[in-house]
């Protein structure tokens, strides 16, 4: 016969609690830092690079229906690879 298993509901709750969360993280800071619905990045040295970022500053330039990143710096774009790829392909820019 087998042995009853006493669950802690709690505890299953908590493991809930901290899978979802984890698992939400990185799309949540995909949200927070990029315009999602903006216009796409183009870099003369790397190609598409993905959104614009929210605090893009000095380092965005107009350049009609897209804009043009002029900083050297894009390690926002590299931390966040996966999700600006997948922006990419999802808005048309197939060869990202």
């Amino acid at each position: 016969m087998l042995g009853v298993v006493k669950v802690n509901w709690l505890t299953v709750s908590a493991i809930a609690v901290v899978a979802v969360a984890s698992a939400l993280y990185y799309p949540a800071r995909f949200v927070v830092t990029f315009e999602l619905l903006g216009p796409a990045v183009n870099s003369p040295t790397e190609g598409w690079l993905g959104p614009t970022p929210r605090d893009a500053g000095a380092c965005v330039v107009d350049a009609g229906k897209v804009n043009s990143w002029v900083c050297t710096d894009t390690s926002v774009f590299t931390q966040h690879r996966y999700g600006c790829k997948k922006w990419l392909k999802f808005f048309g820019f197939n060869n990202a």
